[in-house]
């Protein structure tokens, strides 16, 4: 009998890196906002002079580009920082321009408990 093996990454507490500091969800999130900025802009471009096609791929290759140096800048961004701290701050930002619902707690304030060194003398007695 040959026991199977579970694959490391499936019993890991946090996403593995996979691409340049990147972990899986900020890699995808990234590429479909690259892919989702570049390439019609690029074929928008390229129709106008005549190129057609070469617009698909000058828009994936741009894509590529801008999730290279980004990820370039995420690794320089998430050094010497706790864990997820750099999506806590996008969360806050977008919360902050209204572009999220609020979820994050940010007030800070003491909690009164309505006590006084007079009411607790005269419990005592």
């Amino acid at each position: 009998m040959s026991k199977e093996i579970n694959f490391i990454p499936d019993r890991l507490n946090e996403e593995p890196v996979i691409f340049l500091g990147m972990t899986n969800s900020e890699l995808k999130l990234l590429s479909m906002l690259a892919v989702g900025f570049w390439v019609p802009v690029c074929l928008i471009f390229t129709v106008i002079v005549g190129l057609g096609i070469v617009g698909l791929g000058l828009g994936l290759a741009l894509a590529f580009a801008t999730m290279w140096l980004s990820g370039k800048k995420i690794t320089a961004l998430k050094r010497s920082k706790p864990k997820q701290y750099h999506m806590i701050w996008l969360t806050a930002w977008l919360e902050d321009h209204a572009m999220k619902r609020k979820t994050i707690i940010r007030k800070s304030q003491v909690w009164g408990i309505h006590r006084t060194a007079n009411n607790r003398k005269e419990k005592r007695e």
